[in-house]
């Protein structure tokens, strides 16, 4: 129920921090919940709206810039703007995350787990965590496709830096983790948008 309620936060606060094709003021009071909705044309736009609103996050819960710029990113998030983001460090997102948020990480690595999220309509977004070669976590909201993906796979992904996650784990300690949104490094992620 959180899930699937943050996720109704997310759609709502990107469509209504995009800008209307339209002037607000020219559209009559009575039609201004009808006036159309500018959905951000390129991944830096999307960041600029969703990066307020990403938080560093105790427990598995998504904040809401994550979650935005994941429903944003199911449609419209391309590899090559991906790869145009300036580069961050798993040290200073754990250091000071909100210098490092917007930025873009690139790990291979197991991946620790992965599942699918359908808490949004028509849109196919999957959670998981995957540890580097240094054993740093990172946990993810991946968009576009997964392949034959699977929990102990080998897979390097890039992502968005949102922040940091911090959860209980299955020892019983408190695990530290990057969060990203972004995608992994296969063929069908690379095609041009069409």
């Amino acid at each position: 129920m959180k899930k699937a309620l943050l996720s109704l936060v997310a759609v709502l606060l990107l469509a209504s921090c995009g800008e209307t094709q339209q002037p607000v003021a020219s559209v009559p009071p009575e039609q201004e919940s009808k006036a159309p909705v500018q959905i951000p044309a390129t991944l830096i736009d999307a960041i600029k709206i969703a990066r307020p609103h990403m938080t560093d996050v105790n427990g598995t819960d998504v904040d809401i810039g994550s979650g935005a710029l994941a429903i944003w990113g199911a449609d419209h998030m391309t590899w090559s703007e991906l790869q145009e983001l300036p580069l961050a460090k798993y040290a200073l997102v754990m250091k000071d995350s909100d210098s490092q948020r917007g930025n873009r990480i690139c790990i291979s690595g197991r991946v620790i787990e992965i599942i699918v999220d359908n808490s949004v309509p028509g849109k196919k977004l999957y959670r998981g965590g995957l540890f580097d070669e240094g054993m740093r976590i990172y946990r993810f909201i991946a968009v576009k496709s997964t392949g034959d993906i699977v929990g102990d796979s080998r897979a390097r992904f890039c992502g968005v830096v949102t922040g940091q996650q911090h959860y209980q784990n299955s020892m019983g300690g408190v695990a530290h983790a990057v969060h990203l949104v972004g995608m992994f490094d296969l063929p069908e992620n690379k095609q041009p948008k069409k």
